[in-house]
């Protein structure tokens, strides 16, 4: 019986889930056309394993059933790959790492993470930010919903007391929300957070490919390019690059 790297070089087509509301790894640009940090490398993959590329806009609840379905070949939403989640699905060599953060109003009163106690966070539902979060404040109050920029909303209109997700997700909510210096990180709560392309267990021979590809799109440099274009140089707020695309992780 054929395997999914057999049914994807037959049909010509790679079939990724990607998020377009998670900037700057996936979102809908000014054109309406997907963009980020995430597509751009998967157009590599793409292109680098001759394919044709469709992308389907996924949400968080849909990704893992999706692929356990057989409809997508992987994901690519900034995944965090976490020892529960690898019980359900696989993960490909990590691609970004970064840490979870909280942000506050500035007029809060709220300048570290003990200052949460019995305080309202919002986060979304299928973040890992939420119980990360918990480990560091076990009496934080967690408000979960669907999506990032609700999340947001929630503290700008004053439901919530805190807001946590990936540090690089909520700087790029607060440059598109226009008023940046309206908010501020608790610097006292950092958690790194691994982001791999999600896949469905069993097709080793596919992540195999997969891993390859990832691995060519570092040596060749590419990966810096595309870390430059969303992080690092040619971004506003420029951050380091820490990592590398590696087969040991």
């Amino acid at each position: 019986m054929a395997d999914r790297l057999d049914e994807v070089l037959a049909r010509g087509v790679l079939k990724v889930g990607v998020s377009d509301t998670t900037p700057p790894f996936s979102f809908k640009n000014q054109n309406e056309q997907l963009d980020g940090y995430d597509i751009d490398l998967v157009k590599s993959v793409a292109k680098r394993m001759n394919l044709n590329l469709v992308m389907t806009p996924v949400n968080s609840a849909q990704r893992i059933p999706l692929l356990q379905e057989g409809q997508l070949d992987f994901v690519a939403t900034s995944m965090t790959r976490t020892k529960d989640r690898l019980k359900e699905i696989d993960f490909s060599y990590i691609y970004f790492v970064t840490p979870h953060a909280v942000i506050v109003k500035n007029t809060s009163s709220i300048t570290s993470i003990k200052h949460l106690e019995g305080k309202w966070a919002a986060s979304v539902n299928t973040s890992t930010a939420g119980g990360n979060l918990l480990d560091a404040q076990p009496l934080v109050k967690i408000k979960y919903v669907r999506d990032y920029f609700l999340a947001f909303s929630e503290l700008k209109n004053g439901q919530v007391d805190a807001f946590t997700t990936d540090e690089t997700v909520l700087s790029a909510i607060l440059k598109e929300d226009g008023h940046p210096e309206q908010y501020r990180f608790l610097h006292d709560f950092t958690k790194s957070r691994d982001v791999g392309f999600a896949l469905k267990k069993g097709e080793d021979r596919f992540k195999a490919l997969v891993n390859q590809k990832l691995l060519e799109i570092e040596s060749s440099g590419e990966a810096l390019e595309i870390w430059n274009n969303w992080f690092g140089t040619k971004a506003q707020q420029p951050i380091a690059r820490n990592f590398k695309i590696t087969a040991s992780y």
